[in-house]
């Protein structure tokens, strides 16, 4: 059992004490059945209001006018003429209002751990994604998490107003070269030109494995002066391995494009001229 999981279990024993507590103590002392089950119909609906929260303290204005409500209603019933003079008015008044109050106040402790318990279920969410996203073998994300990743740092570059750049990464002839070394050896190779290209790459960077040796890298807060350093690394770290040209495709935010699917479009274009141009990287930001 998480901390989480305790603290609801806690908390709604709590709340269900309260609730058993108030409700009692308010048909306890509420002279007339009819008020007192309005009494809990109000409770009820406070603990409803703590947890949905509709809007911001909605729940405290409810309780605020629910118990006021019922006490006004207790107050004249006390001042009617027909009123039994012994009857508890006013302490089921104040029992009342206190309870429909304090119900809201119990009812937060409940929400709190809700979320805290959501949030929880969250990271973990996340930290199974992250370890399911990437290859074990290369050490780079998946392909099928590209457009996902790529929309997120995009809309973050949107958001505050920073840079953001693809590289496509991919050697000369690939096909070629797998057929000379052989599938199985290729494998080998393609696992460790990601972590040659991961050691060079910051810890912000996203690497990854779009099809066979071919590679894109996601470079958050990098303008494309900053990504055509990092590309020349990244394909002289590839040519030292394979012994084959390595180029690369550059489109950056918002210079060539400011949507995720334009500046993947982008970089496979950037990276189609360096190959047809036999041009280690090339960039429609850096031709013009």
């Amino acid at each position: 059992m998480s901390e989480y999981t305790r603290e609801i279990w806690i908390r709604t024993v709590i709340l269900a004490l309260w609730l058993a507590l108030a409700i009692g103590g308010v048909s306890a002392v509420d002279p007339e059945r009819d008020t007192a089950a309005v009494a809990a119909v109000l409770i009820a609906l406070t603990v409803g209001l703590s947890i949905l929260r509709p809007f911001p303290l909605s729940h405290l204005v409810f309780a605020a006018l629910a118990a006021g409500a019922y006490a006004a209603v207790q107050g004249l019933r006390a001042l009617a003429e027909n009123a039994d003079p012994e009857a508890p008015y006013i302490p089921a008044a104040a029992a009342g209002a206190f309870a429909i109050v304090f119900t809201a106040i119990v009812g937060d402790l409940l929400r709190e751990a809700l979320l805290g318990y959501d949030e929880e279920l969250d990271a973990r969410a996340r930290v199974i994604e992250e370890i399911e996203s990437v290859d074990p073998r290369t050490g780079a994300t998946k392909s099928q998490h590209a457009d996902r990743l790529l929309n997120t740092e995009v809309e973050r570059a949107r958001r505050y107003g920073r840079p953001f750049t693809v590289l496509m990464i991919a050697p000369d002839d690939w096909d070629e070269y797998m057929q000379r070394v052989g599938r199985q050896q290729a494998e080998r190779i393609i696992a460790e030109l990601a972590q040659h290209y991961l050691a060079r790459l910051r810890t912000v960077d996203t690497l990854i494995q779009m099809n066979g040796a071919r590679f894109a890298a996601l470079l958050p807060e990098t303008g494309v002066e900053g990504a055509q350093v990092a590309a020349e690394k990244l394909a002289a770290a590839g040519e030292d391995l394979l012994g084959v040209e390595v180029r690369t495709g550059i489109a950056s935010f918002p210079d060539d494009e400011v949507t995720a699917s334009g500046l993947m479009r982008e970089a496979e274009e950037a990276l189609s001229f360096a190959q047809a141009a036999s041009i280690r990287v090339a960039s429609r930001s850096l031709l013009t």
